[in-house]
């Protein structure tokens, strides 16, 4: 039986006077953060007094070589959509915000417009997440890395037109790259490429196993990934000083369609020097970093380096919270080392640009080299990380404290430093992923082998100790402003007694506070957008990269896959399932093998079908359509645009064991209904 229990006198004066009642949070809609505690302000104001303030040479990056400001141009939707920051500079810190993420933001809304990195060489910053960088080539321009959506990637384009000299008369798009296969990077590419001024014989590069990679991450666990994001970037909140102030790599996303363009070409070799109307491009593919599948590029007509991702004013995601693949930190460490040697100690390049953030310039005026600099202090980022966390983890420290372990020695050259700090990745997290890359998940306490379920493990807390105790503990460590500890008691509450608006307001107010005094872009907005469904009780739907684009071009052995991740083994063992199948593509002349069996499915792709108990005939097209739901399998059948060999009852079996997915599962428990 579920118990509501009256909070103390002390409580309930605090909930009164520290914040807004419960019906204040009836509707998103309606929706508004608490202010930040004394404590919270204290902490805010203490790390300020610590932090670089008189290094200003970040914005004096971010400034150089501007050529136009949006202004009203539709370019400019995102940075308008922080127009509070407007107002506002670096010296004006709110309370409810982490000084250092704040200067990051104030950072970010400082690029707006198109600027030029070197004669030649230009991006569009300040318009999504990431840049459209832009090379001119003998008779138009290259695009590198289209944004995220299509409207934002039209826009950018036709403001560069705008300020950008034709060549011939016009401006001709000779060529696109893709530096990797995250969706801020291809998702505008439809907007470059129906602009009009997309040349019928440029080709469109990309990585090694660029597709394969795409697919790969967005498709397997896209609606857990889907769902998650809505943590990490605070899909609920506002832009205020409440909510989102920064996304890190960027002001935020632009709004629109995610769209993909194919590549035309994947480099497949290590490096290869590729030619696009008469400008050079020395790509290296350097996958297993910050992406699976990623390639930098040398530029020595404008002695120029584009770092893609590998660089960027902060600290990178080792592991990022929406859910991927974690990345090698050693790798990324030998990769920028590799880069510095060969092209920035050799003195083949004046500067460095990349994905995200502002160029970096070689001063000649003085004998330090900045770029050089910048990646070593990059570099040894990464490298700090991953060889503390391993000499720590050989000492015995386990995957849960090392964390904790690794901010305690940070080095005081990457304390002094921005663009090492913790905006996107964190010290804390990126350690624990490192270990999880060596030696997993597992601590080895015996008490973790075989865990207790989430609320089961709760409730022996609550059971042990009593539900009022727990509460009344909670409600001291929140009053002396340990938010943690707090946050730790009332977790365990709403997970074994979720309906009581108490804890979850309790849980909410903590979690709020460790928001605001996040430096981490994905902490803050995780911690807010935590509160937000706890007052709330509501969830929002998820983000979807699955568009249409991706969905074409993920390769059917995928789809397949998902297929089997979607089988519920206790109903297809309650179906008796045991049968092999082929599906066949007679446009791309592909065919893939499959077994349903044990409860479980595997496919493979094959040159020839054996023998099998259905075969399902489709234009890869036409799956598409079904997968999109522009159409029904049963109608093409009935149409004769499919079709089944063998036993099609089969299929139907199947069918009726597959699980359907909406990205709304609960992340903190929801009130029961």
């Amino acid at each position: 039986m579920k118990t509501r229990f009256t909070p103390s006198v002390l409580s309930l004066a605090v909930i009164v006077s520290f914040g807004a009642a419960a019906n204040d949070y009836a509707s998103i809609d309606t929706y508004e953060g608490k202010p930040a505690s004394k404590f919270t302000e204290n902490a805010n104001t203490d790390l300020a007094k610590s932090l670089p303030w008189d290094d200003t040479s970040a914005f004096e990056r971010t400034t150089r070589g501007l050529i136009a400001e949006f202004g009203t141009h539709e370019a400019g939707e995102l940075k308008n959509r922080f127009v509070y920051m407007a107002d506002m500079s670096v010296n004006d810190l709110p309370a409810t915000v982490n000084p250092s993420i704040w200067r990051q933001g104030m950072l970010n809304y400082a690029a707006g417009g198109l600027y030029e990195v070197t004669d030649g060489v230009y991006q569009i910053r300040g318009a999504d997440l990431s840049n459209m960088t832009i090379y001119r080539t003998d008779n138009g321009y290259v695009i590198h890395d289209p944004l995220l959506s299509r409207e934002a990637a039209a826009a950018s384009w036709e403001f560069a037109k705008q300020h950008l000299p034709a060549i011939n008369g016009e401006h001709k798009i000779t060529g696109m790259i893709y530096s990797h296969m995250h969706a801020d990077h291809f998702g505008g590419s439809r907007g470059v490429y129906e602009s009009g001024d997309f040349a019928k014989d440029a080709e469109i590069y990309a990585p090694k196993d660029f597709i394969k990679e795409l697919a790969d991450e967005n498709v397997i666990a896209g609606s857990a990934m889907g769902r998650r994001a809505n943590y990490q970037y605070g899909t609920t909140l506002d832009t205020n000083t409440k909510g989102i102030v920064d996304n890190a790599l960027g002001l935020g996303t632009s709004r629109g369609e995610v769209t993909l363009v194919a590549p035309t070409k994947e480099i497949q070799e290590r490096e290869k020097v590729i030619n696009i109307d008469g400008l050079d491009f020395h790509a290296i593919n350097m996958p297993g970093a910050e992406a699976p599948a990623e390639i930098i590029l040398y530029v020595p007509q404008y002695r120029s380096l584009n770092t893609a991702e590998l660089t960027y004013d902060g600290m990178h995601n080792i592991y990022t919270f929406r859910g991927a693949k974690v990345r090698d930190a050693l790798v990324w460490t030998k990769y920028l080392t590799e880069l510095k040697m060969r092209f920035v100690d050799s003195g083949l390049v004046d500067n460095i640009h990349a994905a995200h953030s502002a160029p970096v310039w070689d001063k000649a005026d003085t004998d330090v080299n900045e770029i050089a600099e910048y990646m070593a202090l990059q570099r040894d980022n990464y490298g700090f990380i991953h060889n503390q966390a391993m000499r720590l983890a050989n000492h015995g420290v386990t995957i849960h404290d090392v964390g904790r372990q690794i901010e305690e020695i940070i080095p005081q050259s990457q304390i002094d430093t921005w663009h090492t700090n913790g905006y996107h990745g964190s010290y804390s997290h990126n350690a624990r992923a490192v270990v999880n890359l060596y030696l997993g998940y597992h601590d080895m306490n015996p008490v973790n082998t075989n865990p207790l379920q989430t609320k089961d493990q709760s409730c022996v807390y609550v059971n042990a100790a009593g539900a009022d105790v727990m509460y009344k503990a909670g409600m001291t460590h929140f009053n002396a402003g340990e938010y943690q500890e707090a946050s730790q008691l009332f977790n365990d509450l709403v997970q074994c007694l979720p309906n009581n608006i108490d804890y979850r307001f309790a849980l909410a107010d903590s979690f709020e506070q460790q928001g605001y005094q996040s430096e981490t872009m994905a902490w803050r907005n995780s911690y807010l957008q935590g509160a937000v469904e706890l007052r709330t009780g509501e969830i929002q739907e998820s983000i979807k990269l699955a568009s249409p684009d991706v969905i074409a071009n993920t390769p059917t052995g995928m789809f397949l896959d998902f297929i089997a991740v979607s089988l519920n083994a206790p109903k297809a063992e309650a179906a008796d399932l045991n049968f092999n199948f082929g599906v066949y593509h007679p446009d791309l002349d592909e065919r893939y093998y499959g077994e349903v069996s044990n409860a479980n499915m595997a496919n493979i792709e094959v040159d020839k079908l054996p023998s099998v108990d259905f075969e399902l005939i489709i234009n890869k097209a036409d799956f598409t359509k079904v997968v999109l739901g522009e159409t029904t399998l049963e109608g093409l059948l009935k149409s004769g645009q499919a079709g089944v060999k063998g036993d099609a009852a089969l299929l139907e079996q199947l069918a009726g064991t597959l699980d359907k997915f909406d990205g709304m599962f609960e992340i903190l428990p929801m009130p029961n209904k």
